[in-house]
């Protein structure tokens, strides 16, 4: 059975879709859980617009998800060790991580969004 060809504009179609179906299930956790402010979650494959590679031999790569303003998210990959229960891993740790790993335009873009009012609808309160 021959092997599919694909041209760069397919690609980069499949690619978008991916980013955009990513996008859309974080929109949607956060809907879900109004009181988180970050998420991580398994990386979706194609997600960044460069190759992060391989993790290391007992690592997964993960993408950690912050809501700096509601509906205002950064994405970051990170690899972690497969046996970490990324469920049990609360905001304050994640945070922590995404600060460990982000690189310093992240960190920038962060500082800028949380310092500025981005129009829109307040996040629901949380009914916890």
């Amino acid at each position: 059975m021959p092997v599919q060809e694909f041209d760069m504009a397919e690609v980069r179609a499949i690619h978008e879709r991916v980013i955009e179906l990513a996008t859309l299930g974080d929109a949607a956790w956060f809907e879900n859980n109004p009181d988180r402010r970050i998420r991580i979650r398994n990386a979706v494959a194609m997600e960044f617009n460069e190759d992060i590679g391989s993790p290391p031999p007992g690592m997964l790569v993960r993408t950690l998800v912050l809501e700096a303003q509601a509906g205002v998210r950064l994405r970051q990959p990170v690899a972690i060790l497969a046996s970490v229960a990324i469920d049990e891993l609360g905001d304050e740790a994640l945070f922590t991580l995404f600060m460990q790993v982000a690189p310093p335009d992240a960190k920038n873009v962060l500082k800028k969004l949380r310092d500025a009012k981005v129009s829109g609808a307040p996040k629901p309160a949380s009914s916890r």
